[in-house]
């Protein structure tokens, strides 16, 4: 088995291993931010309601009748998503490649069996485990050396930036929201 190869197999599963760690970082992230943004629409929802109350605005009491049951459903459903569960089920799957990298620094190009055994060892962990997404990838071809780079951003540079925009135009317009109500609540 030449060098080549053993190279090729080392490369895929550093870009695997790191993009799974990208994997792991994003839904702690996600876990985070949804926390956040509980507490945030929470605290929104009651001071609203604490003025609906005191300026006896039936629009207003409408508006956080409807939010509370939003944000009911909205936790109910995050919960379910079982972000940080999956993000140890993402680490305790890296810990492994991260194994396999570590056997395949010791093996010779022609112990053609120990290769083998790690490529089969790969595929058994890809297999037993949810694969990450695209996006993952793109930030480990980011975030990569010149190396592992070159003819890998050109394909998916604008995925990679275009990713990024829309998922922080996702949580900026999730920010925001409480207060697009309330201006269409009050206007209409």
């Amino acid at each position: 088995m030449s060098r080549d190869k053993i190279k090729n197999l080392q490369d895929q599963i550093w870009a695997t291993r790191v993009s799974r760690i990208n994997a792991e970082t994003r839904l702690i992230k996600k876990e985070s931010f949804f926390q956040g943004i509980n507490i945030y629409y929470s605290c929104f929802t009651i001071i609203v309601s604490i003025f609906s109350l005191i300026n006896k605005d039936d629009k207003l009491s409408l508006l956080t009748l409807l939010m509370t049951i939003s944000l009911l459903i909205a936790i109910l459903y995050l919960n379910g998503q079982k972000f940080l569960n999956n993000a140890k089920e993402y680490k305790k799957n890296y810990t492994e490649l991260h194994k396999l990298q570590l056997q395949l620094e010791h093996v010779s190009d022609g112990d053609v069996q120990s290769i083998e055994e790690i490529e089969d060892s790969y595929c058994k962990l890809l297999n037993n485990s949810e694969n990450h997404i695209s996006y993952d990838y793109y930030c480990t071809v980011y975030q990569s050396n010149d190396y592992y780079k070159i003819g890998r951003w050109k394909n998916i540079r604008f995925k990679y930036y275009w990713g990024s925009v829309w998922r922080f135009m996702i949580k900026f317009m999730i920010i925001i929201l409480p207060f697009l109500l309330l201006v269409v609540s009050e206007v209409a």
